[in-house]
């Protein structure tokens, strides 16, 4: 049994390490750009939402049009062509997600760290509809063969250094590109955007390779914006923006002081209650949750779950979860000492008799945090995850961790003295 323990506490101990490893290599560089970062500090950093970094939410409602009609199918399109393009751009704290029931055709987008508005509203909502048309205006070729495009600068001698776009199509693009320009040799293919020409090229030979380019005076950014449209594909439905909130960096920094605060209060009045009304066990509960703590927040950087106001209220609720455990037990083994037993029995009874009821309460609140997960939205699933992850780190450090320490550090003489329990 013994032995048994001491594996458990060496386990637990490894898990503590490298859960404080990567707390502190994440909150290290949560405030350093990505490009400054390594490969292992950019996948810890924390991701804050909209509330606590600044920047903008919209809500779109797609909408039908002469030509197309809003379908599931067309919405699950719509969703991933988004989630290409703010990613493209570079926002990969963005969240985008369709809301459920009667408004499933609204979308919510929330972009931190944006502080264009206009901006972020021109190239989420922009179809991003590329055709190729032969001189008699016939559509040859669209952009949805497109299979990369990125920036580049002009080696021709006239134009040398101007941006263009080069792209490179499909398999199938390919062929049809490569009959297109066969059949239009010393013609004209012009280029289109969202019906805008960029250019009107003369077909001089067969492009059989699949790769071209896009030219049109554009500056660098423009470009780059183009080719990360063209990158993501063209919206299959018209999208309408309903509401737009800009939060200022500001508002965020308060709120994540404010925040902090909290959490900080929060934490300290429970290891003071624990440590009150339990002594000697009170302080043992309060290492089992520096470990839940701890664990917490490397699973959430982990996941690269979303930090944000409501999420924080959630890691502080299952905070109160994971005490709740230690109550139930304690409160077992207060009555098993009074039966007169050994430290051996209360303790294998104090959580033996606790477990049910603690598994019970967990899967309670677990399967609760499930069902907003589904049905909820943006910052409703942020809140269910956190609150989720926090139920299974607390049932970890309250089963397991707390009973391990409390089979190290609770000596066979304390029954003589009730008053480490709390009595």
């Amino acid at each position: 049994m013994r032995k048994k323990n001491i594996m458990v506490i060496v386990f637990i101990l490894i898990v503590f390490a490298f859960s404080l490893w990567v707390d502190v290599t994440g909150f290290s560089v949560a405030n350093k750009p990505l490009d400054q970062l390594s490969g292992v500090q950019a996948y810890f950093k924390p991701r804050l939402g909209l509330d606590l970094h600044g920047g903008v939410h919209f809500v779109l409602e797609a909408e039908d049009t002469k030509n197309v009609k809003v379908t599931p199918e067309a919405m699950q399109t719509t969703l991933e062509v988004l989630r290409k393009r703010v990613n493209n751009l570079g926002l990969s704290e963005a969240v985008v997600v369709q809301e459920k029931g009667a408004n499933w055709r609204r979308i919510d987008v929330e972009l931190p760290g944006w502080k264009d508005p206009e901006k972020a509203k021109e190239l989420i909502g922009q179809t991003a509809l590329l055709q190729f048309k032969d001189e008699s205006g016939k559509v040859v070729l669209t952009g949805a063969h497109i299979k990369d495009a990125r920036l580049a600068f002009s080696k021709d001698p006239q134009t040398l250094g101007e941006p263009i776009i080069e792209f490179k199509l499909d398999p199938e693009g390919t062929k049809i590109f490569a009959k297109v320009t066969q059949e239009n040799v010393g013609k004209k293919i012009a280029i289109y955007l969202d019906n805008k020409l960029l250019m009107n090229p003369v077909v001089k030979q067969p492009i059989t390779d699949g790769e071209g380019i896009i030219s049109g005076g554009f500056t660098k950014e423009q470009a780059a914006e183009y080719a990360a449209l063209l990158r993501s594909g063209a919206l299959p439905v018209k999208l309408k923006f309903l509401t737009e909130e800009v939060v200022g960096p500001t508002l965020g920094a308060h709120s994540v002081k404010m925040a902090v605060v909290a959490a900080i209060v929060a934490i300290l009045l429970i290891f003071l209650y624990m440590i009150i009304f339990y002594r000697y066990l009170g302080f043992i509960a309060s290492l089992a949750l520096v470990f839940y703590l701890t664990l917490e927040i490397a699973l959430l950087l982990l996941l690269h779950a979303t930090f944000s106001l409501p999420a924080i209220g959630g890691a502080i609720l299952s905070l109160g979860m994971a005490v709740d455990i230690n109550v139930i037990v304690f409160e077992r083994m207060k009555e098993e000492l009074s039966a007169g037993k050994s430290i051996k029995a209360i303790i294998a009874a104090g959580f033996a008799k606790a477990f049910r009821t603690v598994f019970d309460s967990n899967l309670t609140v677990l399967i609760g945090a499930i069902i907003l997960f589904y049905l909820g939205t943006g910052v409703i699933r942020g809140f269910a995850i956190t609150v989720s992850i926090g139920i299974l780190s607390g049932f970890f450090s309250g089963v397991v961790v707390t009973h391990a320490l409390v089979n190290l550090l609770l000596p066979p003489s304390a029954v003589k003295r009730p008053w480490l329990f709390g009595i």
